[in-house]
């Protein structure tokens, strides 16, 4: 049965949320502050905006520099604002512990879609992990 061009293009999205990786093994041994975590995710965001990924993989990790190089973060906001339409604003900014790494979770507002931005960094404030991903699978807990 084929495929129907919503279903695909919904898929394709989610599999270039799959590709950006998260590597979550070694437990923090301390970690920036909230409000400097809040503002290096959005940084990151900002230069996957401003296609300056170069930007963003200089501040990757080890493993993430390996396992996620320039060319395949390249195409990543591109292929978001064609599955979700136009980027509208950041409605939510959540910071905490996802197994073991201080993460930020930001709620992006698209036309079609809420999605969760998902950034974690090691102790040194390196990046080592980022994810786009359907709003439902937030893992820190709203703002109250």
């Amino acid at each position: 049965m084929p495929t129907s061009k919503p279903m695909m293009m919904r898929r394709r999205g989610y599999l270039v949320a799959a590709v950006l990786l998260s590597v979550w093994i070694v437990p923090l041994a301390a970690q920036v502050g909230r409000d400097a975590a809040i503002a290096k995710a959005e940084a990151v965001l900002k230069n996957l905006q401003d296609g300056k990924t170069a930007d963003v993989v200089k501040e990757f990790d080890d493993r993430m520099s390996k396992e996620l190089p320039e060319e395949r973060l390249k195409p990543v906001w591109s292929a978001l604002v064609t599955q979700f339409g136009a980027f509208k604003n950041i409605t939510e900014r959540r910071e905490g512990q996802v197994r073991g790494r201080q993460a930020v979770e930001l709620i992006l507002a698209f036309e079609k879609q809420t999605i969760v931005n998902r950034t974690a960094f090691d102790n040194a404030g390196r990046l080592t992990g980022l994810e786009f991903r359907p709003l439902e699978m937030a893992l820190l807990p709203a703002n109250k």
